[in-house]
């Protein structure tokens, strides 16, 4: 990838380093063969030489491009999951599948005559530029040169990027078909990808409000979980901490494996929104139905010592020593659960204040018992 970057630095033709490297060489043996026609001695013989190579080296690379795309170009079977109505046209599979059968059952019968029609057709060409076979070295080199370079080229292309075309546009058609392209409830998948596989914080204002509108016109919930979590997660970084926390929840309930997606949107409530009673409320039935996840412990310790700090000024009270013993209490059976918490703990400031390595040392307590009702 980075070969790639510093190939269009310096040559910024396109965007496929492969073309790239392949006009680099095109433009310097151009460059040769108008220094190699310099040893003619007319300004006719000159452009007669220099335009006749120059050819031979285009046509030479695009025969080599015919094959390699012939021998390159993507097979696939007839996609059943498509309406019966429509299918792709296989005209061109067809074709390149034949012609490639053909090419290599010549080439197999004959091998042996090729080299010499080869070697006719170069002097040939040599005697047409200058009655003599003077030339028949560099015409040899240059379809040698570019037949090979194109038939290389074009095979990674068609193995690469046009496979690649051919598979976005098969999930496109297929999309097409069933309808789900009109569906006025589905998000614009580009857009998703794009926010997630970058910065968020680089977004252009369009994109953000593209999205915004998608969740004010349609809700939180017309997508798969996944990408239910993908948009939650946009959400957070834009600080829409409301929507955010309602995505994640949904993205939790399509998939109830999705535990930190619970996790996460307890934390925006609890950190961000205050709701400190519906987020305990959430966590302990997480822990009711997966007793052993840990996270679950740890996130439940910050709430409730979360809340703790949103008081702390104000005088103590019995109900402030309470939140206070069952954030250590569940904090002791995070730790009892998963040790590895503990460097965690050490550094989150939502536990700013207890004493995380005396918590560790109660965890360690074999007989420690951990009561989880709050009355």
């Amino acid at each position: 990838m980075n070969n790639n970057k510093n190939m269009n630095k310096y040559l910024p033709i396109c965007n496929n380093k492969y073309l790239n490297y392949s006009c680099l060489i095109l433009i310097v043996t151009s460059v040769l063969i108008v220094i190699y026609s310099l040893n003619t001695t007319s300004v006719a013989e000159y452009s007669r030489t220099v335009s006749s190579l120059i050819l031979l080296q285009f046509l030479s690379f695009f025969a080599g491009s015919f094959l390699g795309f012939l021998f390159g170009f993507p097979s696939h079977n007839n996609n059943n999951n498509l309406l019966e109505k429509y299918q792709r046209n296989s005209s061109l599979k067809e074709i390149t599948s034949w012609l490639t059968k053909i090419i290599v059952g010549i080439t197999l019968v004959e091998f042996k005559d090729i080299f010499r029609y080869l070697k006719y057709i170069i002097h040939h060409l040599s005697y047409s530029l200058s009655k003599d076979n003077g030339h028949t070295v560099i015409i040899a080199a240059i379809i040698g040169t570019f037949f090979i370079l194109g038939f290389i080229v074009f095979f990674i292309l068609s193995v690469t990027t046009i496979f690649e075309e051919l598979v976005v546009n098969d999930k496109n058609i297929e999309s097409i078909l069933a309808g789900a392209a009109m569906n006025s409830n589905e998000l614009h998948l580009d857009n998703v990808d794009k926010v997630l596989d970058s910065d968020f914080t680089k977004m252009n204002p369009k994109e953000k409000q593209e999205i915004l509108e998608y969740v004010a016109k349609n809700g939180l919930d017309k997508l798969n979980y996944l990408m239910t979590k993908r948009l939650a997660k946009f959400l957070y970084v834009i600080e829409e901490y409301s929507s955010a926390a309602e995505a994640y929840e949904i993205a939790y309930n399509k998939n109830n494996d999705e535990k930190y997606c619970l996790l996460n949107a307890c934390y925006i409530n609890s950190k961000f929104l205050k709701d400190f009673d519906n987020t305990n409320k959430k966590l302990q039935n997480l822990i009711a139905s997966a007793p052993n996840f840990a996270p679950a412990h740890y996130n439940l310790a910050c709430n409730y010592y979360r809340e703790y700090s949103e008081f702390n000024d104000e005088p103590k009270t019995e109900y402030m020593d309470g939140l206070k013993a069952k954030a250590e209490r569940y904090l002791i059976k995070a730790f009892q659960l998963d040790k590895g918490l503990y460097s965690y703990a050490k550094q989150d400031e939502a536990l700013h204040g207890i004493d995380i390595d005396d918590i560790f040392k109660k965890s360690k307590i074999n007989d420690s018992n951990i009561d989880n009702d709050d009355n």
